[in-house]
């Protein structure tokens, strides 16, 4: 029979064998989930914030939030608008903004304002709205209002909005595309039922079908692939496309980028390793400008050190 202290003991001894066994549970577990890979966003950054800064600490760039009202839905829109200071814009573009992003974003092509003298209008509001009814509506009735004092215009997209910039040149009504002077398409998708099917993005999957309401009819209607018959005669593209992109498909848009050439496109691609990213606080604007209309084929990101 144990006494009190035996018993003691024995408590003592079992409650050791337990912290024991679970104590290495845990410290299994933990070293486990320790060296598990972190998840991996699907948002693309743009450096944002250097380029708000930048764009707060310049005087000879002006801007302006400002909103409209959509005549597709009567909803309030918005705008963001870059312009020069004390001098008249010789150009102006239209920019596009990535999917997890808003009118905002323009402020990463602010160096189109200074190098070009140019304004730079940014459309917002409608989320990831890639092909929708309503972005094309939007689209419409901004452009046509905005480009009347200048004697033609750019699309500038990003992401979802490289590729709104693709599928607008072709979509647009015919008026707004004769006076399209070139769209400049920065990690864009070009097969929008690919994509829909095979993006490593969950996300752009979901929203690129709620875009059609999931009418895949539509969204192939829309795809920048099938409207190369649309664009206007011999109009200029510059696009800048990482070549491991698994979420708008690197494989997808350069049998766009090869069709534009046999219909007689002037394209100028640069290509750099990677996959679907654009964080660049010295991407180099000017150069992309000056490549429009040259086709030629550069492995490289136009940067301003280059």
């Amino acid at each position: 029979m144990f006494t009190l202290s035996a018993r003691k003991w024995l408590l003592l001894l079992l409650l050791a064998a337990v912290v024991f066994l679970s104590g290495g549970y845990l410290i299994g577990r933990y070293r486990r989930h320790a060296i598990a890979p972190p998840p991996q966003t699907e948002a693309i950054h743009l450096n944002r914030y250097y380029h708000f800064t930048e764009l707060m600490r310049d005087p000879a760039i002006e801007c302006e939030l400002t909103r409209y009202k959509s005549n597709y839905d009567q909803s309030e829109q918005s705008l963001f608008i870059m312009r020069p200071v004390a001098r008249k814009s010789e150009r102006v573009f239209f920019f596009f903004h990535g999917m997890d992003g808003d009118c905002g974003d323009g402020v990463v092509a602010r160096d189109l304002v200074k190098k070009l003298n140019a304004t730079v209008i940014s459309i917002g509001g409608r989320g990831p709205a890639w092909v929708s009814d309503a972005f094309l509506a939007d689209a419409e009735q901004v452009i046509r209002a905005r480009q009347k004092d200048f004697g033609g215009y750019y699309l500038i997209g990003i992401s979802m909005g490289g590729t709104q910039a693709l599928t607008l040149a072709g979509l647009m009504p015919e008026d707004l595309r004769a006076s399209l002077q070139g769209v400049i398409a920065l990690i864009p998708g070009s097969n929008l039922q690919a994509i829909a099917a095979n993006s490593s993005s969950t996300d752009v999957k979901r929203t690129l079908q709620a875009s059609v309401g999931g009418n895949t009819v539509l969204l192939q209607q829309r795809s920048p692939l099938q409207l190369v018959d649309h664009y206007k005669p011999d109009l200029p593209f510059a696009i800048f496309y990482d070549q491991q992109d698994t979420l708008l498909l690197t494989n997808e848009l350069e049998k766009f980028i090869a069709a534009l050439r046999s219909n007689h496109h002037p394209v100028t691609t640069f290509a750099t390793s990677g996959n679907h990213s654009f964080s660049f606080s010295d991407f180099d604007y000017e150069e992309i400008m000056q490549s429009l209309g040259s086709n030629t084929i550069e492995n490289k990101v136009p940067l301003l050190i280059n």
